[in-house]
């Protein structure tokens, strides 16, 4: 009966029809199924808070702070339902952060949309990695102007590709005034607000056309694990080649390590492996997962 109602969608009044009995019987035995354990019933909602998993991975990793959410169903919805929690992480900071620097991507375009109007006031949000539009996607500066219309305040774009042809023209675009200025502000910046990235086609460096899949092979057999503010970082967290990371433009790993507070926002297995170089690199101070990253990401750490 149980079956029928919750299972197959069943109106009480079918299922009495169905097995011959009065509808207010097929109430009670419902009633007794749910008071004896045989139909639990768990209300979830985006918002939750899976407490368990936080309290674990503050322990193991020694993170200030940490927020897990259920996973959802589908990648694009998990990722969402993370960045909602990214956002309302943000706007509930106290006090509220007069700068914020930020990445790009779709996680921080996505932690953008769910900010709510007014989170802060008169902020400032910079731009903390190069993103000079190549292939006509969504600009890398759209995360940083959304948050600062919502916080009532101005962003700040970093005039410099994500990576450049030479190691010369990245420590010649480095030290460009404009953009040492706009680097100084992210590295100084209350807040650095991030994803991580994985070694897969679908990632947004290959998409905005910095680099191919044939690259993203090559750093997998360096070792890398993935990227953060597109520094490519092996699983301790180191970097893998020198080369390139000298031809990226933005925020080091060494910027965020010493910075006052980073928050990383992430979602999907895709990623675990990125996301815990980057923890174990001291580059994550504030994680926030879904559940099933969350889970795996404390199994591989005690796996070794």
């Amino acid at each position: 009966m149980a079956q029928l109602y919750y299972e197959q969608g069943l109106t009480q009044a079918e299922i009495a029809n169905r097995v011959h009995v009065t509808r207010w019987k097929v109430g009670r035995l419902l009633e007794e199924a749910r008071q004896t354990g045989i139909v639990r019933i768990e209300i979830v909602h985006r918002h939750a808070r899976c407490h368990a998993e936080e309290k674990q991975l503050k322990k193991v990793f020694g993170l200030e702070d940490v927020v897990v959410v259920p996973t959802a169903d589908g990648e694009s919805a998990n990722r969402r339902n993370v960045a909602a929690a990214g956002a309302e992480y943000l706007a509930d900071l106290r006090p509220q952060p007069r700068v914020v620097a930020v990445s790009w991507g779709q996680t921080m375009d996505d932690v953008a949309d769910q900010i709510p109007p007014g989170w802060a006031r008169g902020v400032t949000v910079v731009q903390a990695n190069g993103g000079l539009n190549r292939t006509g996607r969504t600009p890398a500066i759209t995360a940083s102007v959304e948050l600062a219309r919502q916080g009532v305040g101005n962003a700040l774009y970093l005039p410099a590709p994500a990576i450049v042809e030479s190691p010369a023209l990245g420590r010649a675009l480095s030290a460009d005034p404009s953009v040492r200025r706009v680097l100084e502000i992210a590295r100084n910046a209350d807040v650095i607000l991030s994803s991580v990235g994985a070694l897969t086609g679908s990632a947004v460096l290959v998409g905005s056309g910095y680099l191919t899949e044939a690259n993203m092979s090559e750093l997998r057999g360096k070792g890398a694990a993935g990227d953060i503010f597109a520094r490519f970082i092996d699983a301790d967290g180191r970097t893998v080649d020198t080369d390139l990371d000298t031809r990226t433009i933005g925020l080091t790993t060494e910027d965020l390590r010493k910075a006052k507070l980073t928050i990383n926002i992430v979602s999907g297995l895709s990623k675990l492996h990125v996301a815990l170089a980057a923890i174990r690199g001291g580059m994550v101070k504030v994680l926030i997962c879904d559940q099933e990253l969350a889970i795996h990401l404390l199994d591989l750490d005690a796996g070794g």
